[in-house]
């Protein structure tokens, strides 16, 4: 059985499809799994530190650029659209698993164009435009969140499954993991990620409120960019936050904190439902169609998030949101509830069981 994951750029688009090929490894010993991507996204760390071998085409974003850079972009993917053709001649996959975003659309057309089997999968409530052009060459489309079915009206292949997360975020126990951040037991702990590549607004805000809050203890992924400044800034109180500019472990940060400030990226959101964890969402405001806030709105209406406004982020309005749910173990209990009602931990195995049926089918 041979498989192709067209994903990159971003770890929102690299870990689900990452997940998938792990739940599919795991249920066929003769998995041949190729991952083609970009050289200038994560994917060059993920997929081989995974344990699965890449291949890199020359794709670059289109979307939000001035007409010279979106033809220059698009002159790019045409280039990774021939390079695509003959890495699928050399690797004749039985199906192809496009993940969305730029790095995608190249191996998604030259798959539709040689005929092959091609499954997508969308993150986010309001798909991106990769996706939603490449739609109807998909036998099947699976969906993070229900709400991104009214955006593929009249596809037959639509699948509500969640998004697939890692093996290792679901089954993190509920011990302790503080110890593994060097942070004590007895004082909350507030986790901060804005995603693969930090988010400035939240370091700001998260490092501001710390300050004031000498109580409380943090795991912050701060991204490449604001490391050295989050340190300087925190200076001595530095001693009772964990800072990493990526953090590898999630899981046991996830297992470690009371809550979380985050972005609210698809994957995030899907993570932070499905491990239960009060969350402060606060949405990127420059995400395309603003699919962030729509994200971000799917768990505050489940019970388990407050919203705020990047504009309107600093650390009193933080403090404002988060220091009555430390305060209140009932109310992070209730949270927590709500986030377990909506959460999808199965998302991974729906998808590569339907995977294989596809490909059993012929």
């Amino acid at each position: 059985m041979k498989i192709i994951f067209a994903a990159g750029g971003t770890g929102g688009h690299i870990l689900p499809a990452l997940s998938v090929a792990d739940e599919l490894r795991g249920r066929s010993a003769g998995l041949d799994a190729l991952f083609v991507g970009t050289k200038g996204g994560l994917e060059t760390t993920l997929v081989p530190a995974a344990g699965y071998a890449i291949r890199f085409i020359s794709a670059r974003g289109v979307r939000g650029k001035g007409t010279l850079a979106r033809a220059r972009n698009m002159a790019s993917i045409a280039v990774g659209f021939f390079q695509s053709l003959g890495i699928l001649r050399r690797f004749n996959p039985d199906l192809v698993f496009g993940s969305g975003g730029y790095a995608s659309a190249a191996v998604v057309l030259a798959a539709s164009a040689m005929r092959k089997k091609i499954v997508l999968q969308e993150q986010n409530s309001i798909p991106g435009m990769t996706n939603r052009l490449l739609a109807r060459r998909a036998l099947r489309i699976y969906l993070g969140f229900e709400k991104a079915a009214g955006f593929f009206r009249g596809h037959r292949g639509l699948l509500v499954t969640g998004n697939p997360i890692r093996r290792e975020v679901i089954e993190v126990g509920h011990g302790s993991y503080r110890k593994e951040f060097g942070l004590s037991e007895d004082r909350p702990v507030l986790l901060v990620f804005g995603g693969s590549q930090g988010a400035r607004t939240l370091n700001r805000a998260a490092a501001a409120y710390l300050l004031d809050r000498p109580t409380v203890q943090a795991i912050i992924q701060t991204g490449e960019q604001d490391f050295a400044w989050m340190r300087e800034a925190l200076g001595a109180e530095a001693s009772r936050v964990f800072m990493r500019p990526y953090i590898g472990a999630m899981a046991g940060a996830y297992a470690a904190a009371d809550a979380v400030l985050a972005r609210a990226g698809a994957l995030s959101v899907s993570e932070i439902a499905a491990v239960g964890l009060p969350a402060i969402l606060v949405p990127y405001p420059h995400a395309a169609d603003d699919h962030q806030s729509s994200n971000a709105a799917f768990l505050a209406e489940a019970g388990g998030a407050i919203v705020i406004a990047d504009s309107r982020l600093n650390k009193d309005t933080l403090a404002l949101a988060l220091d009555p749910l430390l305060a209140d173990r009932e109310k992070l209990a209730a949270m927590r509830r709500s986030l377990g009602a909506v959460a999808r931990r199965d998302a991974a195995k729906t998808i590569a069981e339907d995977i294989l049926a596809l490909i059993v089918e012929g």
